[in-house]
This record gives structure tokens, C-alpha cells and sequence, in this order.
């Protein structure tokens, strides 16, 4: 007998799944959404009030925030739904916002222990806030995932993924990404300090692991900074200066941070653009929309006295709202004197003499901004000028001319050389298809600089024209060559300051001096590195009666090694060997060179050097040298990569001084001067002086003759400055009067296309405005005359009608 029993089916009842109270809604939605999306908004808050700009680095932070936000709004959003799972992408996005919540919180942590500091000791609670922003939101993160996984094993959906994959993925991330900035700043802060040891190893560290990018935005401004995390967790904003951040430029690169172009500006505020070298003697960067749009030199050459003049017209143009300042040093030809300067401006023509040197440009700047002179031309050391144009109108154009006397270099009596100045150091930009348009006439055959052409002068029989490019740091400026009968060797000008007065010059030859001991100090830095084997092929070719001595002015210290004349090829060595690199101050080493030539009775010192931007440690050591015994080392600088030079500066007014003319290659340049020191060596000498004595007219010259003689003049009594005696004020003051040349011109035309036709049309408005040429020519008594007549004939009218009635009107 089977029995049946009626057996009811069980059905399985599966959990209530956790529910979203009020609270737990609340803490997901602000903890892991609000909070990140609060501190995205505080960080572009902050970058635009501290003027930052966004890199791409710190743009790799600020979307792995927004992804923390996006990540938690998501899941939020499907456990509010009721939905067991995430989609697989939805799902690894949640992973990656786990891993960079959990690496900022890590990171920011030291951020947190000072504001729990903060808040203990000043009881400022915003600093806490701000530091708990990021454990909030991994708090927030973590609880989501973990409500999300009990809801997912309650109704057997999928978990979300494990999150320390996520999370040591983004440290790396995170960490690539401001490591090289940390380690470019804690360099800095390194190299900025104050022991020896310790500056060599910051600098080492930044050659090795260093960003050049973040060093040289620190050179233009200290508070406009690129934002990267290093700086807001370290708290290494503002902790090198601009200053030392140049100085540590210079001295891991070589190159001064002026030459640089200007890094990418604030696209948020590009109207707030800081001068901080303004109106002082430093050129400083460049400053951006201001640039030399047009340049233009005219010179004569008297080849028979030796002599010429140039014009140097620059036309800049500021494309800026705000009125800016052009400054630049210029490198001018050897002996050359700065006669006049003239600007053409709104006003109209300004016309100056040239300033003097250091103190005049410091009594300058002393002054008001309204009483300050429209343009400033000053001494910058040996053969060296400064520019300064304090107010170049927001889009406006300004137009400058620099007149100069300049001698020829003579190397030989039958030929001349002229070289064109050129600019060493420049605040404002200058286009690379630039070019110069230079014309030079004279009464003798020219020979010009390559790209330049020989034609027929007018007024004078022969020119050289062209245009030259603004050489490059390593080259010359362009050379001129004059050629000369040798046995013209007498000219004269009439001295303006002594009636029947003569200034008179002699050109002859005499056996050179040779010194007993030459010191070649040579550069260090990596500017050079590209003329070392012009330098080890010029050690073949020293001479061999000198006791020579080679100085490197590196990162070593400074010794001696001596030039052995039976074996020259152990100085190739020794020039091949040397290690440019970096920047180096030259003080140190061309002191040791002073007192190595010193120690014999005649003694020079060949520096061959690069730009020296920094302020010289052993200047002033050198300079009491120089001025307690002026006469015993004379010192020759070969510069063989042009730029700012602070210490031939410092060093303005030393008679012993001589700067070496850049006419061919760096090894030419330099054999020249040493084979001038062979025995039985003769040399050109250039000597002027007053005469009371009646000259044949035959030998005069152009009044350029006596410049160059105020010019020599007038240069060792401006260093007497504020000591100088009533006689040499007095001398001074007449010496400058002659150096003013008071003669006038307008400027050439440096126009553009816009402004030609401008101008031509309004000449043809003028034309046809403009009366007649027989109205023009009518006397003022013939216009009385007939103005007479007219009231005469005016008043018999008026007689006759008074007289005569109108006849009446018909009705």
C-alpha cells in the first residue's frame, strides 16, 4: 500500500538589502562628491588668484579628483536605484577613484599634522578642513564599496574590483608626476645655500635630475609659478628667490636666463605682466609684446685719418596696453665715443648727449618719473653702452638714434677694420628674419662683411651696402674693411674749445711692448664648450719667448699650468681636457692670474670668457690690485660667446683694460694678439693731442678727430665722480659740451607699409588743401589793400541805398 503525502513547495525569500537611511545618503554625497568637487574649485580659485599657470601634470591631478567625485555619484546613484551591479567600466572607474583618494590622503598627510598643529596652537580650523578634505573623501569611498559588496552578496551580484591594484597604480602615477619637481626644488633650495659643499651638491642634483622649465619660470617672477603639488605639500613655494634662481641658472647652464625666451605666460590674467628691472641697470628677461621691429645703420669712413661715424636708428614697437621699457647693452666698436642721442616721440625730437657711466645712470633713476629723461645712453664697461628708453607708449612706436665717432683698428698701417656694434644683452624681442640695413660710404675702397655689396657712394665715391642678421652669441659682429695709403700717417680737426687750436693724431709704429709673463685665463663654462678645439689649435701657435701660464675657471679651484714651449702638444691636452660645463665666476681665477703675471716686472692677462651675469665674489680684491698698481698687468678681454658681463662693468675706468676686436675666428683672434708679442714685434700706434701750431689744410680731418679726443679725455675724470677738484669738473664740463653734437636730422624712414600709405594720403589731403603758389606769393600790404578796398566799396553801398528808397510793392 503506497501511501502519498502531499508535499508544498518552499520558496526562498532572499534578504532585504541594507537600506540608504538620510544619514548614509548624506555622508556619501558630501564625503565623496561634494568634498572633491568643493577642493577642485578651491584649487582653480587659487590658481587664478596666485596667477598660475596649469600644467599639464597638475591637469592629471585635477581629473583624478574629478574622477573621485564622478566615481562615488555614479555608485551612489545605482544603489539608489536598486541595482545589484555596476557595469565593468563604471566598476574599474570606481577602482581608480579608490586608489586616488587613498594616495592624496597619504600624500596630503603631512598637511594634516599641521593643520591639527594649526588649529592647537593659533586655533585656526580652516588649515584642518582643508587637510581633512581628502580623508574624508577615501572615509566616504571605502564605506561606499563596502555597502556596495553587501548588497552585491545579498543578491548574488558582481563585487567591484580590488582597489590595491588601483591604489599602487596611482601612487606611481601620482608620484612620476611631482617627482622630478620635488626633486627640482629640494636642488634649488640647495644650490641657494649658503656652504660651499652644499650649493656644489644642489647644483650636481639639478644637472642630473633637475626640470630647466620650473627653474627658469622661477627667473621672471617668483609668484608666478606653475602649480604642482610638490610646492602645496612641501611647502617649497616662494623658498628660492628670483634672484637665486637666476644665479642658480647661470650656474647649471651656462647661459644667462635673459637669452631664454620668456616661458608660457598666465592664460587666465595675461594683462598683468610684471617689469621688476624696471627703471634700474639690470636688462633683466624679456618683457613680452615689446620687440625691435626695424634697425637701420648709416656710417663714413675717413680711411686717410683713421676714423669714421655711425647712426644706429632702432625702431621699437610695444603691442601692450601698458607703457613699457626698453633696456639693452650694446657692445660698441673698440674706442668708440657716443656723441648724441636722439628719440622721436609723440612730443616730438628729443636730443641728448650721452650720460656717463654708472653714477650719472644712478642719478638718473634717483629721479621722479616725470623729471626723468626720455632716453639714457651710459657707459657699461669697456667699448660697452647701456639703453635705456623708460617709456615706450602702449601701441605705440618709438624711434631712437645712437651717433658715434669710432677709430679703426689697425693691425696694419695699409688697412683699416670697422666692426658694427651689435647688442650683448636685450630686454625686448627681436625677430629672427630681422635685418640691419647698413650703408657705409667713403673716399677709399671699401671691403665689406659677407652679404654686404660694393657700389659707388653718394656723396662719397665708394659704399658698402647690405643687410645683416643680429649675430649669433658665438660669432662677431660684422667687420668693414677700409684700405689706407700707410704713409698718411698725420691729421688734424680744429679744436672747438681753443680758438686757432688744432686736435692732432699720428699714426706710427713702434716695437711693441712685450710682457715678460701672460696669464690665459680661460672660461669654464659651457658657453665655450664649442671653442675647444679652436683653443687647443691655438696652443700650437703660442709664442715661445713668453712665460705663459693657462688658468681654468671652473668648478675647481684655480692653478696654474704652465705652457711648456718644447712640448705643445701637453697644452693641447690640457685645453682639450678641460670640462665646460655649467656657469662659473671668473673673480677667483683672474685674481690668481693677476698675482701669478704680477710677480714680474711686466705682466698681462688674456681673458677669454663667455657672459658673466653674476655679481664677481673676488671684484673688489681685483679692483684694489688694479688702482695700487695700475701699470704693472694689463688685462685683455677676448670675448668669445657675447652677453651680459657684470664684472668688466665693475671694472669700468681701469686704464689697464683693453678689449680684444672680434675681426675673425676665435683661434685667429687670439694667435693675433699673442704673435704680436714675438720679439722684434711692431705695432700700430694711434696717438692724439692739442696743438697750438698752424696745420696744413691738407691734412685735416672731420671734426670725429676731436671727439675721439674729448672722448679719451673725458673718460678718466668722470671716475673722479663726486672727488673731483673744480679743475677737473670745470675740464669736464667743457669736454662734454663738445661731445654734444648739437646738429639734427629726422630719423629714416622705418615705417611700415600701413603707415607709408597713411602718410601719403594725408600729404595728398595737405596738397589739395594748400593754396596756389600765386596765392601763396601775395604780400601782406597787398592783402590790406585789398581789404581796404573792400570796405570802401561796401560803405558806398550802404551810402547809395540810404539815399535811394526801395520802390513799393504792388498790392
Amino acid at each position: 500500500m503506497i501511501e502519498h503525502h502531499d508535499t508544498a513547495s518552499t520558496t526562498v525569500t532572499p534578504a532585504a538589502l541594507p537600506a540608504l537611511n538620510s544619514f548614509t545618503r548624506a555622508a556619501f554625497r558630501w564625503g565623496g562628491v561634494m568634498l572633491p568637487l568643493i577642493a577642485l574649485g578651491m584649487l582653480f580659485a587659487s590658481m587664478y588668484m596666485a596667477q598660475m599657470t596649469l600644467s599639464s601634470g597638475f591637469t592629471i591631478h585635477l581629473s583624478l579628483i574629478a574622477i573621485v567625485a564622478l566615481a562615488n555619484a555614479a555608485l551612489m546613484c545605482a544603489m539608489l536605484r536598486g541595482q545589484d551591479a555596476l557595469a565593468r567600466p563604471l566598476a574599474l572607474l570606481h577602482a581608480v577613484a579608490t586608489g586616488a583618494s587613498a594616495a592624496y590622503a597619504l600624500l596630503l598627510l603631512p598637511l594634516t599634522v599641521t593643520g591639527v598643529a594649526s588649529l592647537a596652537c593659533h586655533g585656526r580650523a580652516f588649515p584642518l578642513l582643508a587637510s581633512l578634505a581628502p580623508l574624508a573623501a577615501l572615509s566616504a569611498t571605502l564605506a561606499a564599496r563596502r555597502l556596495h559588496d553587501q548588497r552585491a552578496r545579498l543578491s548574488g551580484g558582481a563585487p567591484l574590483p580590488r582597489a590595491w591594484p588601483a591604489v599602487l597604480l596611482a601612487l606611481a602615477l601620482i608620484g612620476a608626476l611631482e617627482l622630478p619637481s620635488v626633486i627640482t626644488r629640494v636642488g634649488m633650495r640647495m644650490a641657494a645655500g649658503q656652504a660651499p659643499a652644499t650649493s656644489a651638491n644642489g647644483i650636481r642634483l639639478l644637472r642630473y635630475l633637475g626640470i630647466e622649465r620650473i627653474i627658469l619660470r622661477r627667473c621672471y617672477d617668483e609668484h608666478r609659478e606653475s602649480a604642482d603639488l610638490a610646492a602645496i605639500v612641501l611647502g617649497m613655494d616662494g623658498a628660492t628667490s628670483m634672484e637665486d634662481a637666476r644665479a642658480i641658472y647661470y650656474r647649471l647652464t651656462g647661459t644667462p636666463f635673459s637669452a631664454m625666451p620668456h616661458p608660457v605666460g598666465n592664460a587666465w590674467l595675461p594683462w598683468k605682466i610684471y617689469d621688476r628691472e624696471r627703471h634700474s641697470a639690470v636688462v633683466g628677461g624679456r618683457v613680452a609684446k615689446l620687440r625691435l621691429t626695424a634697425s637701420r645703420i648709416d656710417g663714413t669712413i675717413d680711411a686717410r685719418a683713421a676714423l669714421g661715424s655711425l647712426e644706429w636708428t632702432m625702431l621699437f614697437h610695444n603691442d601692450a596696453e601698458h607703457v613699457s621699457e626698453a633696456r639693452a647693452r650694446i657692445i660698441v666698436p673698440a674706442g668708440a665715443v657716443v656723441t648724441r642721442v636722439s628719440l622721436w616721440d609723440d612730443v616730438g625730437e628729443h636730443t641728448l648727449p650721452a650720460a656717463g657711466g654708472a653714477t650719472a645712470r644712478e642719478a638718473e633713476f634717483a629721479e621722479p618719473d616725470v623729471r626723468r629723461a626720455p632716453v639714457l645712453v651710459t657707459t657699461a664697461g669697456r667699448d660697452r653702452i647701456m639703453l635705456n628708453l623708460p617709456n615706450v607708449p602702449g601701441e605705440r612706436e618709438l624711434t631712437v638714434r645712437i651717433a658715434m665717432s669710432v677709430p679703426l683698428v689697425l693691425n696694419e698701417p695699409g688697412l683699416g677694420y670697422l666692426q658694427l656694434p651689435s647688442f650683448s644683452e636685450h630686454n625686448f624681442g627681436i625677430a629672427p628674419d630681422l635685418r640691419h640695413a647698413v650703408t657705409v660710404q667713403s673716399d677709399s675702397a671699401l671691403r665689406g662683411a659677407p652679404g654686404m655689396r660694393e657700389e659707388a657712394g653718394d656723396p662719397l665715391a665708394f659704399a658698402v651696402r647690405g643687410e645683416v642678421a643680429e649675430p649669433l652669441p658665438g660669432m662677431g659682429a660684422a667687420i668693414i674693411g677700409a684700405l689706407r695709403t700707410p704713409a698718411e700717417t698725420h691729421a688734424w680737426s680744429p679744436d672747438p674749445s681753443t680758438p686757432g687750436g688744432a686736435i692732432v693724431q699720428v699714426i706710427g709704429q713702434q716695437a711693441a711692448r712685450i710682457p715678460r709673463r701672460v696669464a690665459l685665463v680661460i672660461d669654464g663654462s659651457a658657453a665655450l664648450a664649442a671653442q675647444r678645439e679652436q683653443l687647443a689649435r691655438a696652443a700650437t701657435s703660442f709664442p715661445g719667448n713668453l712665460e705663459l701660464g693657462v688658468i681654468v675657471a671652473g668648478g675647481q679651484a684655480p692653478h696654474v699650468f704652465l705652457h711648456d714651449t718644447s712640448d705643445s702638444l701637453a697644452s693641447v691636452r690640457h685645453l682639450q681636457d678641460i670640462a665646460f660645463e655649467g656657469g662659473h665666476d671668473n673673480s677667483a681665477a683672474l685674481l690668481m692670474a693677476w698675482e701669478w703675471a704680477g710677480a714680474s716686472s711686466d705682466g698681462a692677462v688674456v681673458w677669454i670668457h663667455g657672459p658673466q651675469p653674476l655679481m664677481p665674489g673676488s671684484a673688489d680684491a681685483l679692483l684694489q690690485h688694479y688702482r695700487q698698481r695700475p701699470k704693472q698687468v694689463r688685462m685683455y678681454g677676448l670675448e668669445a660667446v657675447t652677453g651680459p658681463n657684470v664684472l668688466w662693468e665693475k671694472m669700468d675706468g681701469i686704464a689697464a683694460l683693453a678689449s680684444v676686436p672680434r675681426i675673425a675666428s676665435l683661434h685667429d683672434d687670439l694667435v693675433r694678439l699673442l704673435t704680436g708679442w714675438r720679439p722684434a714685434a711692431q705695432q700700430v700706434v694711434v696717438e692724439r693731442g692739442r696743438a697750438s701750431a698752424a696745420q696744413p689744410a691738407r691734412e685735416q680731418a672731420s671734426a670725429h678727430l676731436a671727439l675721439l679726443w674729448a672722448g679719451e679725455r673725458a673718460a678718466p675724470l668722470r671716475e673722479h665722480g663726486a672727488q673731483a677738484t673744480p679743475a677737473q669738473a670745470e675740464e669736464l664740463q667743457g669736454l662734454d659740451e663738445l661731445l654734444t653734437d648739437t646738429w639734427s636730422a629726422p630719423p629714416p624712414a622705418l615705417k611700415t607699409q600701413a603707415e607709408k600709405a597713411e602718410e601719403a594720403e594725408k600729404a595728398e589731403k595737405a596738397e589739395e588743401m594748400a593754396p596756389s603758389g600765386e596765392d601763396g606769393a601775395i604780400s601782406v600790404g597787398a592783402t590790406w589793400l585789398m581789404l581796404a578796398i573792400a570796405l570802401a566799396v561796401l560803405g558806398w553801398r550802404l551810402r547809395f541805398h540810404r539815399r535811394t528808397p526801395y520802390p513799393a510793392s504792388p498790392e
